[in-house]
């Protein structure tokens, strides 16, 4: 029972992190609309078991988009490119209705990341009758450091051999997408090491080994991306490290299980439970331990997305 709930974390994981289509720069002539698109209600009883209730997205050929089983919470940091913590207000059911959503783009849509951001927040507008505006506010944020005042770094980092240009990264994250579920589970359980990307790293025989993370060609930003995430502040990167490196960290995974309601799904008490495990440090030891890196706690700026009002969309 503990291996399928420790993949469960994972493949939420891969949905929420390091998701291209959030980060995309927004292409100046792309089309401001979908040609079409479709919004309805999930449907409860369509999927089974907690890994049917995931919410997922992948790409549908250029210009195309199959969403199933998301809130609009995620919907938002989605198409804005924000984390939970920086997403104020919204309407009580942002988490607990969820949408399935196709659509696609007007004909010569050919990069279909950076072309269909401006394309869902549209959307948003659109269907969701979306207000948000901007503010700055002053935040706690987390430094990544080099921990060792010689400029060391641990064990379990290397600088990277490996090429990896930013269109590289990016084609080989939406290669994985196309695969859905059943090709990033395959890419996991077989302990896969893939070039150029950020990927967990599980032994499902063995739950009580922790979570890990397995990085290749990254840079610095790679790891304060994932940092961000699952320390709920903005991590800068302070350690001075250039170029790109190869790295694993392992860490006991009940930090992350306390990201799994920002992605609509709350598992029992006693499976949570199951995933403790003794034998793994905290997240904060492992990155000083294993990496040689540590977070200084900071203040500062942060911009926050505040959702002034949305609506419940009529379904088509």
């Amino acid at each position: 029972m503990k291996t399928p709930l420790v993949v469960c974390v994972v493949v939420a994981l891969g949905i929420g992190h390091t998701n291209a289509f959030a980060q995309a720069t927004t292409s100046a002539a792309a089309p401001v609309r979908f040609e079409v698109a479709s919004v309805k209600p999930s449907d409860p009883n369509a999927s089974s078991g907690i890994f049917g209730s995931i919410p997922a997205m992948r790409p549908q050929g250029a210009g195309g988009i199959s969403i199933s089983n998301m809130p609009l919470r995620l919907l938002v940091r989605m198409a804005y490119g924000v984390q939970d913590f920086q997403l104020v207000g919204g309407p009580s059911w942002q988490m607990s209705s969820k949408f399935d959503i196709s659509a696609k783009a007007p004909e010569g849509t050919t990069k279909a990341t950076p072309d269909l951001l401006p394309m869902m927040k549209a959307l948003l507008t659109d269907r969701f009758k979306l207000k948000t505006h901007t503010e700055t506010r002053e935040l706690p944020t987390y430094a990544l450091m080099v921990a060792r005042s010689d400029g060391k770094l641990g064990p379990d980092i290397k600088p990277s051999s490996s090429d990896c240009s930013a269109a590289d990264a990016q084609k080989r994250a939406e290669e994985l997408a196309k695969g859905g579920g059943a090709a990033f589970l395959s890419a996991l359980t077989k302990g896969e090491t893939i070039p150029c990307m950020i990927m967990p790293a599980i032994n499902p025989s063995n739950p009580t080994a922790g979570f890990g993370l397995r990085g290749n060609g990254q840079a610095m930003s790679g790891l304060t991306q994932f940092l961000t995430q699952v320390t709920g502040r903005i991590v800068h990167d302070k350690t001075g490290l250039t170029g790109l490196y190869d790295f694993e960290l392992r860490f006991d995974p009940q930090v992350l299980m306390a990201m799994l309601p920002q992605l609509g799904l709350n598992l029992p008490a006693n499976a949570t439970a199951n995933l403790t495990s003794s034998d793994s440090p905290a997240l904060l030891t492992a990155l000083q331990e294993q990496l040689g890196l540590k977070l200084d706690s900071q203040k500062g700026p942060v911009e926050v997305l505040v959702i002034d009002s949305a609506e419940m969309p009529q379904p088509d």
